[in-house]
């Protein structure tokens, strides 16, 4: 393989991974993926349910839409626990540059569902 086509291939490929990990640590120091995690981690059942310590995955998926000050973001979060894994599903909005979650709940790959704005 010449030269030119390694360099075209790397271009190919490391750019959208290397833009699409600059955005993905950008979205995590974001409110909505910082404060999610932070709820979650040492919330009772879900530490009960995952086993302690419950961490994030360093990858999760999510999209946002945004319109001036008002914004949506909706992400699933992967979590694991000494005892199972689970996901973090998120929906937050923001307002007038103020976010707030409608959703944030966690799903225990045995099927259990721990609505963690209960306690909140």
């Amino acid at each position: 393989m010449s030269p030119t086509v390694k360099w075209v291939l790397g271009a190919l490929v490391g750019l959208p991974l290397m833009c699409c990990g600059c955005g993905g640590l950008w979205f995590r120091s974001q409110f909505p993926h910082s404060e999610a995690l932070a709820r979650v981690v040492n919330h009772r059942q879900v530490v009960q349910t995952l086993g302690e310590p419950v961490s994030g995955g360093f990858f999760f998926s999510g999209k946002t839409r945004s319109r001036g000050d008002d914004a949506v973001a909706e992400m699933e979060i992967p979590l694991s626990g000494n005892k199972q894994d689970g996901v973090l599903q998120v929906r937050a909005v923001q307002t007038s540059k103020v976010w707030g979650f409608s959703r944030l709940r966690v799903v225990a790959q045995d099927g259990k569902v721990i609505n963690v704005l209960a306690g909140y």
